[in-house]
């Protein structure tokens, strides 16, 4: 959809001359079900609103939009059950993006902070993986 030559910091430079809003294209993030904090693996993503006007940094944009939106849904959720954090830790992929981080700390309005190893999903895989071969 992107194309094969394009790079991550491309797309966010593209999106980043975009709107907040997109210009009414809306994304549904849920391509692969949901799972917090409403948790229904039937749902599906969906790109709403698209028009021939639309580009691909629209689409980026709108992706990026989404799953700071779910984040916020997320530490909603766990402010309504009595678990608040004044500080929202990020680690993996989104901490290659100034962009997706400044969205996060925006939507959320909290500071986003980098966790010191950023590829902490992939590390806690290895630990995982040792304990799971006797390690």
């Amino acid at each position: 959809l992107f194309g094969d030559d394009v790079s991550y910091a491309d797309l966010d430079l593209e999106a980043s001359l975009v709107p907040e809003g997109c210009e009414g294209l809306l994304a549904l993030e849920t391509f692969q079900g949901s799972r917090t904090p409403v948790t229904d693996p039937l749902q599906r993503g969906a790109l709403v609103g698209l028009t021939l006007s639309h580009t691909r940094a629209h689409m980026w944009r709108a992706l990026m939009e989404a799953v700071c939106l779910g984040t916020r849904a997320c530490v909603e959720a766990l402010a309504a059950a009595g678990h608040t954090s004044a500080e929202l830790f990020v680690a993996g992929g989104a901490t290659r993006s100034d962009m997706w981080l400044q969205m996060h700390a925006d939507v959320t309005g909290l500071p986003v902070v980098v966790c010191e190893c950023p590829d902490g999903p992939m590390l806690g895989c290895a630990v995982l993986a040792a304990a799971a071969a006797g390690q």
